[in-house]
């Protein structure tokens, strides 16, 4: 009995992991919001998973099936005295058509992947500033990069036939397993494409009124690209190095890359889920761990993360105060004071809103999603409070929204009075 390949458990034992991480963000999601309410990075997710196991049959074939073995590594003579009908030529041929499939494969798998976080961040900046714009500049990136690099693969060396042509010698670049312009090509979008998507949330992260140390876990969290780019990096080192075992040790490191590249991206989609597993532990084995009137768990901007998730807050105006009274509208105890717009990454149970507002001890909050009209303003529970509560609360377990905070306080009689008046003449009063 031969022994098994130390690699090939490696890599189904790596496809058996993002199986499981798979599954069971869509398992979460499906529950949370409906099968009709999953987010496209949802389904690009079955897609990749689906692109990784035939990446990782494709790199068991090469080792093997193929024993490694392609169109490369060959001197001419050895070319030219290769029978074609014997098991070796037939071993090179397949294992050079394999290493184009897992090449193309490989690069269908890691642009689904970029697909995955742009919707992803689309749900997430909904309505923040220009992230919008840079997130169709993204897709219109991500798709022009992709047709470029598939089609560099598959047609840089033309005929497609002398991919796994033997004799006469096609040159490097019909050398599927090690060939220098697919490794070149590759290596520049993929690195291009992740450091442009890696950009896009870094500005509403860094000016979160968070603590630096959270700043951090968050831009590692979405920097994961990087890491993918690392691996990358080590296998087309492998590719350029063009040596006699370049072939395996090429596939062996993509199927490591596309691992690690598939659970990063879902990690920003699980971390959530995984947050409120451990809150809800620690809170039946060792009581609340909310903060409670100590406010441990407030960040310093007033902001606390919630059994949710981690809320961010921004203020787009941090020294500018616009007070709004409008006696005629609204009702004669209540006046409006807009802080600002903020964006908030928050859990989708909405639990992250101002404790003190919900209290009556402190100014009253009211939230509105991005883009809506709607403010819940704080004070007893009402039917039409709740109606406008339920609007915002947020679909994804991670979510940038608008809040717009509301301070109220007693207008005696006389006061609202003189405010009715000076309304009526076009003019108000601030006392």
């Amino acid at each position: 009995m031969t022994a098994v390949d130390p690699f090939i458990v490696e890599a189904w034992t790596y496809l058996a992991v993002d199986l499981v991480v798979v599954a069971t963000r869509t398992i979460v999601r499906w529950r949370q919001m409906g099968f009709r309410r999953l987010a496209p990075d949802d389904f690009l997710m079955v897609i990749a998973i689906l692109l990784y196991t035939a990446e990782t049959a494709t790199a068991h074939y090469v080792g093997a099936y193929w024993h490694g073995l392609a169109n490369s590594g060959m001197t001419d003579e050895e070319r030219a005295a290769l029978d074609p009908l014997s098991e070796e030529y037939h071993l090179r041929v397949k294992g050079s058509q394999t290493q184009l499939f897992g090449w193309l494969v490989y690069t269908v798998l890691l642009w689904t992947l970029k697909l995955a976080w742009l919707f992803f961040f689309r749900r997430l900046g909904d309505g923040v500033g220009r992230m919008s714009l840079k997130i169709n500049i993204g897709f219109v990136f991500v798709v022009v990069t992709f047709f470029g690099t598939f089609f560099a693969i598959l047609f840089g060396c033309y005929p497609v036939e002398k991919h796994w042509q033997i004799y006469p010698d096609p040159g490097n670049f019909c050398y599927p397993a090690v060939s220098r312009l697919q490794a070149i090509v590759l290596i520049t979008t993929n690195l291009a494409t992740d450091l442009y998507i890696i950009s896009i949330p870094m500005p509403m992260v860094w000016s979160a009124r968070i603590s630096t140390t959270k700043k951090l876990g968050l831009c590692v969290m979405f920097c994961g690209g990087l890491i993918t780019a690392v691996f990358g990096g080590l296998r087309c080192g492998y590719v350029l190095a063009d040596t006699r075992d370049g072939p395996q040790l090429a596939g062996e490191w993509s199927c490591r890359e596309s691992f690690v590249a598939v659970f990063v991206t879902n990690f920003p989609v699980l971390f959530p889920i995984i947050h409120r597993a451990i809150r809800a532990n620690s809170t039946r084995f060792g009581g609340s761990s909310s903060g409670g009137p100590s406010g441990k768990d407030k960040t310093p901007g007033g902001t606390k993360s919630s059994s949710s998730g981690l809320k961010l807050t921004t203020i787009s105006r941090k020294n500018k105060k616009r007070n709004f009274k409008h006696p005629l509208s609204l009702p004669a105890d209540t006046m409006y004071t807009r802080f600002g717009s903020e964006e908030e990454i928050i859990g989708g149970d909405g639990s992250g809103d101002d404790p003190e507002g919900a209290s009556g001890t402190g100014p009253r909050t009211g939230t509105v999603s991005a883009g809506s009209a709607k403010v819940t303003n704080g004070g007893p529970a009402t039917p039409e409070r709740r109606d406008a509560a339920v609007s915002t609360i947020l679909e994804e377990d991670i979510k940038v929204t608008t809040e717009w905070r509301v301070q109220s306080q007693q207008m005696d009689p006389d006061a609202y009075a003189r405010e009715k008046k000076n309304m009526e003449m076009g003019f108000h009063h601030t006392r």
